[in-house]
């Protein structure tokens, strides 16, 4: 028996949902520069930002009650407290159903890389649409709502929301799609990341260009939670010390 298949044993044995495993590095590097390109023109008033005023302006003139609460429930879709916690359940279920830790190491390595948007956060600093008060317009003007404004609080940029659509509604299917039907598969994956980014927008929660730069970041996680084969890689002995007696 190779190393690969005893890594596979018992009856609960967890393997991976990933229909193609990304091999390339190409879509990375395209996301990495679509990043860069977004990300350049909020440095400064350009069009960018001018689109996202008005877009953030024509929102708060469109929003009666009973959109705002729609939008406000539907952006809930986008809790990474919520999403990591029901990854963090369905990993550990995995986890003990079938002794092997693989589902949560998986799981550790996706929340490590999607907690470090935070560091992105802190490093193109940007004021949320509705500065410096929601209930208190004027709200930041296009000088006021670049990058580096130096203005707090700070953290739009990128969408945080958008990003755990991204990365925890896919993180799932790829521990438990295989026993799902293609359908439902799809919209789980497709429609969480449209309905937040409309919504998150539509608040006035984040800039429209907050969330493009979420959804390239995101993917790009994915893709490389994707690329491993967890189920296989060689892991530390401490971690699977059953591996001493095969």
């Amino acid at each position: 028996m190779i190393a690969a298949d005893q890594r596979r044993t018992g009856a609960q044995a967890w393997r991976p949902f990933v229909p193609k495993r990304p091999r390339s590095w190409i879509p990375e590097i395209a996301l990495a520069l679509a990043f860069i390109a977004l990300t350049i023109p909020l440095a400064w008033p350009s069009p960018l930002v001018d689109l996202d005023i008005w877009i953030r302006d024509l929102s708060d003139a469109n929003r009666p009650d009973w959109a705002n609460l729609i939008a406000i429930q539907t952006n809930r879709l986008g809790q990474g407290g919520l999403l990591g916690g029901i990854a963090l359940s369905l990993a550990a279920i995995l986890a003990w159903r079938g002794r092997n830790v693989r589902p949560l190491v998986a799981f550790l390595a996706a929340y490590g890389m999607a907690g470090a948007v935070l560091v992105l956060k802190f490093a193109l600093p940007r004021v949320y649409p509705h500065w410096p008060e929601a209930s208190d317009p004027p709200y930041a003007d296009a000088t006021q709502s670049v990058l580096f404004s130096g203005l707090e609080p700070s953290g739009a940029y990128p969408s945080g929301h958008v990003l755990n659509t991204i990365v925890w509604y896919g993180f799932i299917v790829f521990l438990v799609g295989a026993q799902w039907n293609p359908t439902a598969r799809r919209l789980f994956l497709i429609l969480p990341p449209i309905i937040v980014t409309f919504s998150t927008t539509y608040l006035g929660w984040h800039w429209f260009t907050d969330t493009p730069a979420g959804l390239f970041i995101g993917i790009a996680i994915l893709r490389t939670v994707q690329r491993i084969p967890w189920d296989t890689v060689a892991l530390p002995i401490w971690l699977e010390p059953e591996r001493r007696y095969r």
